[in-house]
């Protein structure tokens, strides 16, 4: 359950001016959708439109289009990066990577990815259409107004329920030079059930996650060392790079038909893009 909690920190401002209506219209105008509100419609979409969606499947292709138009629509510049995998059967499935056009090669580097695959036993919505809706809307926020003195990279994970493949992919291809320059790749993946933010990773992006979670009047959860291979951020933690998970606590249908849009709530969607949002400006220094 989200709880109301008083003020915001005074740089997510920007982002909770996109993520509320817009109250001053003209008379008769449709008022502008919440982020949360536009985070639900991708919700919606990949796990009723689409549904199931294993790696590989013509699902999975589909909803890998949808998460590439919402990045070209943005005007990022997009990338499918096909890879293979050979878990009980051989497939082909890819990354969606949005980047901004004429990217400063110079800058810091953050990585924001959630996968949009699920298993075949559930439609996936929180697990995790949610995470890849709150990376849609985090990139939508700083296609308006972006943080100077950073690169922020966006990455739909294909493969992540066989084996976080898609992002050991992204990994294994990452070049030399964004190795040096990456200062976090955060994982954003069931963002919306249950009764506290959660988070896993290495410092001192976990304590900068706290601490913002901990500023709105939240109890957030550090998740135990088992959760390393939990998410996307492991294959990065694993090569010696700095990640982290974005989560939050136990969902009872994680894998399972219940996992229905329904059950997400949009208002801890906002909230995970909020802190996103802090954790880039430290990035940028």
């Amino acid at each position: 359950m989200i709880r109301a909690v008083p003020g915001w920190l005074t740089p997510a401002l920007l982002l909770l001016s996109l993520m509320s209506p817009v109250l001053a219209r003209a008379e008769g105008e449709t008022p502008a959708k919440s982020l949360g509100e536009r985070a639900m419609d991708t919700v919606r979409y990949l796990s009723e439109d689409v549904g199931t969606r294993p790696a590989g499947s013509p699902a999975d292709r589909r909803a890998a289009q949808y998460v590439a138009d919402q990045f070209a629509s943005m005007g990022y510049d997009v990338t499918l990066d096909p890879f293979s995998f050979q878990v009980r059967t051989r497939g082909t499935t890819q990354n969606v990577i949005a980047s901004a056009p004429n990217e400063d090669p110079t800058l810091p580097l953050v990585i924001v990815g959630g996968h949009y695959d699920s298993v075949p036993t559930g439609p996936g919505a929180n697990d995790n259409a949610s995470g890849t809706a709150a990376v849609i809307e985090l990139a939508r926020v700083l296609a308006v107004d972006p943080i100077p003195g950073v690169v922020v990279r966006f990455v739909g994970f294909g493969a992540e329920e066989i084996g976080l493949l898609g992002s050991q992919h992204m990994v294994d291809t990452l070049s030399p030079a964004d190795r040096s320059r990456l200062q976090v790749a955060i994982s954003m993946d069931m963002l919306s059930y249950g009764e506290e933010p959660a988070f896993h990773g290495s410092d001192p992006w976990l304590s900068h996650a706290l601490a913002r979670a901990q500023s709105q009047g939240w109890d957030p959860v550090i998740m135990p060392p088992s959760y390393a291979r939990m998410s996307d951020h492991g294959p990065f933690l694993a090569a010696g790079l700095p990640g982290i998970f974005f989560y939050w606590t136990e969902d009872p249908c994680w894998h399972l038909a219940c996992d229905v849009s329904s059950r997400v709530n949009p208002e801890a969607i906002e909230l995970m893009d909020a802190i996103a949002i802090e954790l880039i400006r430290i990035a940028a220094g």
